[in-house]
């Protein structure tokens, strides 16, 4: 069974350890932000997409039972951002999205971490969780990829972390091309080890 993600636009700072999409992460050691280098040697910041907090998560056989999951990729061109396309349909590089654990946390352990001018930032969403079926649309942990062709690409040791689908508000413009989705796949092997250090993307287009 998957887990449906709800997102709702929160007002301010998102409260230390809480699971929500955007605007920054809160971490325990600004380690941990991912950052990036382009085509003149510039770096730059990976677009944080969300953070989970593991025990509000409904029971399931695959996630860890406590600590955060933290979720980045270079996804800014289809938020919207005036940046150059990195990749398109089908499979993108190893690298593309990064994934972190931290197994143990405290409050007192995390602060935000924004490498981004506060003006271009997204308004915090807040996550709540409830089960879903086992293949739908939408933002989703777990479960299995809505398009088949994912599945076929991957392979049956491969299964789906985390889905982004396409979703125009008025807070953020998220345009996966024509009503795409994006998957974030793990080998199920690493997923029960709790290693998410090999995290492959693919988008498609409906």
């Amino acid at each position: 069974m998957g887990i449906e993600l709800r997102l709702t636009p929160y007002e301010g700072r998102m409260s230390l350890g809480s699971s929500y999409f955007w605007d920054a992460p809160q971490l325990p050691t600004p380690d941990i932000y991912p950052w990036l280098v382009n085509e003149t040697g510039k770096r730059y910041p990976m677009q944080f997409i969300c953070q989970i907090n593991c025990q509000a998560l409904p029971p399931n056989e695959w996630l860890p039972k406590q600590g955060m999951l933290y979720f980045f990729g270079e996804i800014d061109y289809f938020l919207g951002y005036d940046v150059k396309q990195p990749y398109g349909l089908g499979e993108w590089p190893e690298g593309a999205v990064r994934v972190f654990y931290v197994d143990v946390l405290s409050e007192q352990q995390l602060r935000r971490i924004n490498p981004f001018e506060e003006d271009d930032m997204i308004q915090p969403h807040l996550v709540t969780f409830s089960k879903g079926s086992e293949r739908e649309m939408g933002f989703r942990l777990l479960g299995k990829p809505y398009e088949e062709e994912v599945e076929h690409t991957f392979g049956n040791d491969w299964v789906l972390l985390l889905q982004l689908d396409t979703d125009a508000n008025n807070y953020f413009d998220l345009r996966f091309y024509d009503m795409g989705l994006l998957y974030l796949m793990i080998e199920e092997e690493r997923l029960k080890r709790h290693d998410f250090s090999h995290v492959r993307a693919y988008m498609t287009s409906l």
